[in-house]
């Protein structure tokens, strides 16, 4: 059984170049769907709020894709990120996929993994955890299932450009340190309950790091973002390998 792990693609059109990648890596899955686990680790695609059937239609081939791989038997996991909004609508109720909004444990291969978007690696950043919680009141949640999709897509559009762009911005003048609160999260964290490895996004900043604590070693991976590199994390027979999908499946 192949485990995969994927964030932060940050999606705006399925035809675009990581539209293609992501439709020929779904492909792939869907040849022997049974042998997969896909894990979607949060801002999937650039905004998607409710069920909302603008999005549906927007991203339609690439949904099609994931929903196939559940109905012939791959196990599939989504972690909301901060552009899924109030996602489990669309994906828990009609597909019986797992909405995941906060970090969750699994055992693969005899590995221990915490997994989780990464909404909290950074403790500072105090605008964005007053959105977060802000998104999650019981109002704004029935508002976003009953106002139009396309009114949310409009908006979530004009939005999720400037906050990519500042994360982006932010992420290239800030590459040491947020490598050091990643590392400084995941040790805090294994601190709190044991894990051989943890995966997180959202930082846009990618880093695989192992370290030593109470003689085991743990390994935290923060996948970056498919606008730098289009990259996946794969566990096989407890192999952990991180795959350049540029390159996909000639690796």
């Amino acid at each position: 059984m192949k485990s995969w792990f994927i964030s932060d693609i940050h999606l705006k059109d399925v035809h675009e170049r990581n539209g293609n990648t992501l439709l020929r890596f779904l492909f792939y899955l869907n040849q022997k769907p049974k042998e997969h686990r896909l894990f979607l680790l949060g801002d999937i695609f650039d905004a998607w709020v409710s069920d909302g059937q603008a999005f549906v239609a927007h991203y339609k081939i690439i949904i099609d894709e994931i929903v196939k791989l559940k109905k012939a038997g791959t196990e599939v996991f989504y972690f909301e990120g901060n552009h899924d909004i109030h996602i489990d609508v669309y994906w828990t109720r009609k597909f019986d996929i797992p909405v995941i909004e906060n970090a969750q444990y699994f055992n693969l291969d005899g590995l221990t993994l915490r997994l989780e978007h990464g909404d909290f690696i950074n403790p500072i950043d105090k605008a964005y955890h007053q959105y977060r919680k802000f998104i999650q009141q019981p109002w704004v949640e029935f508002f976003a299932h009953h106002l139009s999709s396309h009114f949310w897509k409009w908006l979530t559009e004009k939005y999720s450009q400037k906050s990519r762009k500042k994360t982006s911005r932010y992420a290239a003048e800030n590459s040491e340190k947020i490598i050091k609160l990643i590392r400084a999260y995941a040790e805090a964290k294994y601190q709190e309950k044991a894990f051989d490895l943890i995966v997180t996004g959202h930082m846009h900043i990618f880093d695989d790091y192992e370290i030593s604590l109470a003689g085991h070693t743990i390994r935290s991976v923060n996948l970056g973002t498919w606008l730098e590199k289009p990259r996946v994390l794969k566990i096989e027979n407890k192999k952990i390998e991180i795959i350049d999908l540029d390159r996909f499946p000639h690796v």
